[in-house]
C-alpha cells in the first residue's frame, strides 16, 4: 500500500474515533454526588447502535487490505485439494480402464474370468459414462479409440490449474518489494 492510502487511513481511523468518543462522551452521566454539574441525557438506542458500528469499522480503516477475509486461504486450498485427490483417483482408473482394453484386445487377459469382469464392471461404471460423449464427438483415429487420451489431457489441466490455484492461494500476500 502506498503512503497515500495510509495517510487515507489514518485519517479515517482519526474520524471514526473522534465520532466515537464524542457519541459515546456526550452520553457521560457525572456521579449522583456531583449534583453541581447538570446531567446529560443519554443516547437514544439508535445513536449507540451507531457508534458502536463506527467503532466496529476501526480494524477496517487500520489494515483496510483485506482485514476481513484473514484466513480465506484454507477455504479454497482445501475443497481444491479434495477435487486434485478425486482426479488423481478417476485418472487412475482412466489408466487401468485403458490397459486392461488393451491387454484384452493382444489377448493377454480374458474376461471370461469372475474377477477381471469384477474390476472392468467397476470401471467401467465409473469411467463410460464421461467417455461416451467424448466417444461421440471423437471418431477412432485409425481403428484406436483416442477418447480416453483426450480425457486424460483435459484432467491433466484442470489438476494443473487447481494446483496453480491452491499455490496462489497459499502464497498469497507473501510478496516482497
Amino acid at each position: 500500500m502506498s503512503r497515500r492510502g495510509h495517510a487515507r487511513g489514518a485519517v479515517v481511523l482519526v474520524a471514526i474515533g473522534a465520532l466515537t468518543l464524542g457519541l459515546t462522551c456526550s452520553a457521560f452521566v457525572p456521579p449522583a454526588h456531583q449534583t453541581s454539574q447538570p446531567r446529560l441525557q443519554t443516547l437514544p438506542a439508535a445513536q449507540k447502535t451507531s457508534a458502536l458500528a463506527l467503532a466496529g469499522l476501526v480494524p477496517l480503516a487500520l489494515a483496510p487490505d483485506a482485514s476481513v477475509a484473514q484466513g480465506w486461504e484454507m477455504a479454497v486450498v482445501g475443497p481444491l485439494g479434495l477435487i486434485n485427490a478425486g482426479l488423481n483417483l478417476f485418472k487412475t482408473a482412466l489408466g487401468i480402464y485403458a490397459l486392461m482394453s488393451w491387454l484384452f484386445a493382444f489377448g493377454i487377459i480374458d474376461f471370461r474370468n469372475e474377477i477381471v469382469q469384477k474390476i472392468q464392471g467397476v470401471l467401467s461404471s465409473i469411467i463410460d459414462p464421461v467417455l461416451a460423449p467424448l466417444r461421440g464427438i471423437i471418431p477412432p483415429l485409425a481403428g484406436f479409440d483416442i477418447s480416453f487420451m483426450v480425457l486424460w489431457f483435459v484432467i491433466e489441466q484442470a489438476q494443473a490449474a487447481a494446483v496453480t490455484i491452491m499455490f496462489g492461494a497459499a502464497t498469497y500476500g507473501n510478496y516482497y518489494y
